[in-house]
């Protein structure tokens, strides 16, 4: 299981781009997480 940062972006982009990232893993049954974590 690897970690990789995807991008770095503001607050609100980040936070939109966290959970269209969960609900299309969650509605594809996809184990794929994403988190949001302060540079």
């Amino acid at each position: 299981h690897g970690v990789g940062e995807c991008g770095v972006y503001t607050f609100e982009v980040a936070e939109t781009k966290v959970s269209q990232v969960m609900d299309f893993a969650r509605q594809n049954q996809h184990p794929l997480q994403c988190v949001m974590e302060k540079k």
